[in-house]
């Protein structure tokens, strides 16, 4: 029975045969009391009394516990929902990721994850991938995309990392393939032969190298206004590159290689005695895309186990 459009339930739409309009739910507010705790769920299928068994689901939304904050995600559950967490990488518009780093989860604090990649280019946009597993079964990624730049040339081997600002014209490449022609009796031309699949980088560097002190602004360890302070660095660097390890070669303009040094490296003064270089020789010795080779060549830790298939 309605009475000027309300009737004796005291709303207007109280009693009409179609459900009312609901909103989404954005704020919860709790005042005037102590509570233990506060759980949203998704979940319709259970009975509204004190025995019901809070456990973090799929369904559940948020869990406030008020240990002391006021913190509801779910960090804890996935705990126990998560044995690794993978950070994987690939250049824009490829398909395949590459697997970069790989961390067990035992606690809380192995959620935190801080590395920094030696293996992209300047210049190139590179979409990155958090990725949670569980005994070898991957969960969503979560992704982000950034594209880094640089003006210096750098020579990286593990953690440590030597670079410098004088790289125009010194450093000069030569693509590899061999081959040869075999000139005929009978042909005007000669036959091009070619018995291998080697193609490959070799190079000549040369620069005042520094060891870097900052991996977020890529400062230097040295003040430019001292040319002496090059100098105590050339031995240091002799040894580096003389220490028969592969080392990933940057250069500001976009090109990087995984190279070996090859022998002889040479220190030589550039016009005063003070202002002096060291000039080395390089050879390509595998891809920086490939897992495998970062792997086999002691630039990656992550085993066969995680490799993209």
């Amino acid at each position: 029975m309605f009475v000027c459009g309300s009737n004796f339930v005291g709303g207007e739409l109280a009693c009409a045969l179609t459900p009312t309009d609901l909103e989404d739910i954005n704020k919860i507010e709790l005042k005037n009391g102590i509570y233990d705790d506060l759980y949203i769920t998704k979940a319709t299928d259970f009975d509204l009394d004190d025995n019901y068994n809070r456990v973090w689901n799929f369904d559940t939304i948020l869990w406030a516990k008020f240990n002391d904050n006021t913190n509801a995600g779910n960090v804890d559950w996935n705990v126990q929902t998560v044995s690794h967490l993978l950070l994987k990488s690939r250049n824009h518009g490829e398909f395949l990721w590459k697997t970069l780093f790989v961390k067990e989860i035992n606690t809380i604090e192995d959620f935190v994850i801080n590395y920094p990649d030696y293996f992209i280019a300047s210049g190139a946009t590179v979409e990155y991938a958090i990725v949670p597993v569980l005994y070898g079964t991957e969960g969503n990624y979560a992704t982000s995309t950034v594209t880094p730049k640089f003006t210096k040339m750098f020579l990286i081997e593990g953690d440590t990392v030597w670079g410098t600002d004088l790289t125009d014209e010194f450093c000069d490449t030569t693509r590899n393939v061999p081959s040869s022609t075999v000139e005929l009796l009978n042909s005007k031309y000669p036959i091009f032969v070619r018995n291998t699949i080697a193609n490959y980088d070799t190079g000549n560097c040369a620069g005042s190298l520094i060891p870097l002190v900052n991996e977020e602004t890529c400062e230097l360890a040295f003040d430019t206004s001292y040319d002496y302070q090059r100098v105590q660095y050339q031995k240091a660097f002799m040894n580096f590159i003389c220490d028969g390890i592969p080392k990933i070669l940057k250069l500001p303009d976009g090109r990087i290689w995984i190279v070996q040094v090859t022998p002889n490296p040479t220190d030589s003064a550039n016009t005063v005695y003070n202002n002096r270089q060291i000039s080395w020789s390089w050879v390509e010795v595998g891809d920086i895309n490939s897992e495998e080779d970062l792997y086999y060549l002691g630039l990656s830790d992550v085993g066969p186990e995680w490799w993209t298939k």
